[in-house]
């Protein structure tokens, strides 16, 4: 087994100022196409609706939520559009803050709704004492079992679409996203990090190489990182490459859009790469789009 080290997470979430451009256009995940980015083994599945689809009109707008988890009364905000209808599936996608940060905070600095354009629901969950659980296993870890509660809270009251769930997060919660995207790939879809590293078990599986062996489906990976990361080295996000690019066996490499960006070919599903030049420790101006259009590409 390898241990993975793992660095000290201080900033919580930081949105930049510049201008924004257009979003990428990736291929979507089971595209026929032999490009990078592209899934041409898998066909893309069928929406999966929730229990929820088709039925009584739900509360739209930020809603404040909690739910008991371990024995804790643990909060989270459920994000839902004001043009939602039961008649249709939407995707699910959660955000998770930095270390010292919180839901709201999440919600400002990643505008992924803007980006969603009402197409979307989400959650911003809040960490225990501002930070997430990276080390307890999966069966013991009360962010995990978070997840797991808001997931099954939320997909019985709005039509979600069950195939496209999905986790961004920076930094801590970059971590986070990665251990989930490990723990709970047969729920999660794809997973967008930024300035973050991952996914790690202190105790869990390796193969022979000291590679992790994540359960669950393969899933789909976008990594952003600032090659001037001072806090989260980019060393830490290569990590992360090296895993999904491993575990999607990818066979293949170009340079895509926005600049800085390389995709992968050949993988089961897709993973994207973006090294930020002179980027610090926080986030780019393009993740709302980017992050979106990666999520958004998976059908």
């Amino acid at each position: 087994m390898v241990a993975r080290a793992r660095p000290l997470l201080l900033a919580a979430l930081v949105a930049c100022a510049e201008p924004r451009s257009a979003p990428p256009s990736w291929p979507a995940s089971g595209s026929a196409s032999s490009s990078p980015g592209a899934a041409p083994r898998d066909a893309a599945p069928e929406p999966a609706g929730s229990p929820a689809c088709g039925g009584a009109a739900a509360k739209t707008g930020a809603l404040a939520e909690r739910v008991p988890v371990f024995g804790k009364s643990r909060s989270y905000t459920l994000v839902v559009p004001a043009g939602y209808t039961s008649s249709r599936s939407y995707p699910l996608v959660y955000v998770l803050h930095g270390h010292g940060g919180s839901g709201a905070a999440a919600r400002r600095a990643l505008d992924l709704e803007g980006a969603a354009n009402g197409q979307a629901l989400f959650v911003y969950p809040d960490g225990q004492h501002g930070g997430w659980d990276l080390d307890s296993p999966a069966s013991k870890n009360a962010d995990v079992a978070l997840f797991d509660a808001t997931l099954a809270i939320t997909q019985s009251r709005y039509c979600v679409d069950l195939h496209r769930v999905f986790v961004a997060g920076f930094s801590n919660g970059a971590y986070m996203a990665n251990q989930l995207g490990c723990r709970r790939g047969d729920r999660v879809r794809a997973v967008a990090t930024h300035a973050g590293g991952g996914p790690y078990e202190t105790a869990g599986e390796y193969d022979d190489q000291g590679n992790l062996i994540c359960k669950g489906g393969p899933v789909a990976s976008l990594v952003v990182h600032g090659t001037s990361d001072g806090a989260v080295g980019l060393g830490e996000g290569q990590k992360s490459i090296d895993h999904w690019t491993r575990a999607n066996r990818c066979s293949s490499s170009a340079p895509s859009s926005p600049p800085g960006c390389v995709a992968y070919g050949g993988c089961k599903r897709p993973v994207v790469a973006c090294k930020v030049p002179g980027l610090g420790h926080a986030l780019w101006s393009k993740a709302s789009a980017v992050t979106w259009a990666f999520f958004d590409a998976q059908r």
